[in-house]
């Protein structure tokens, strides 16, 4: 396994490419997002395929989310009121299109009828 802590862009978008496809690991609407073992094991073919252990992975995905989050909490500051279009912040961050996809992962789930006909 690859022991260099250094990302590339590059390599940062192969591994955001790996982790939106596999949807158990970010979308609480997959029907397998609550199996941890299943997760484990897409966490596996991540590393394997990034040529790096779980741990790594996992902890430039966590360090990408929360700068991701951060370029979101500007953005969204940046339209309060009074705030003319000129003052709008735009994020310049290398990966904030590439993250993109998780702006509908906090969409309330569908829910299943739990309504119970006592007779």
């Amino acid at each position: 396994m690859e022991d260099d802590t250094a990302w590339s862009e590059e390599k940062a978008f192969c591994l955001i490419d790996a982790y939106r496809v596999r949807e158990i690991l970010w979308n609480p609407q997959n029907e397998n997002y609550f199996k941890k073992n299943l997760k484990q094991d897409a966490w596996s073919e991540i590393a394997k395929l990034m040529s790096m252990t779980v741990e790594k992975c996992n902890s430039k995905i966590v360090s990408l989310l929360s700068s991701y989050r951060r370029e979101k909490l500007k953005e969204k500051k940046s339209k309060g009121t009074g705030k003319g279009a000129s003052e709008t912040y735009i994020s310049r961050w290398f990966a904030y299109d590439a993250l993109k996809f998780l702006d509908d992962r906090n969409t309330p789930r569908k829910r299943k009828n739990t309504v119970w006909i006592i007779l």
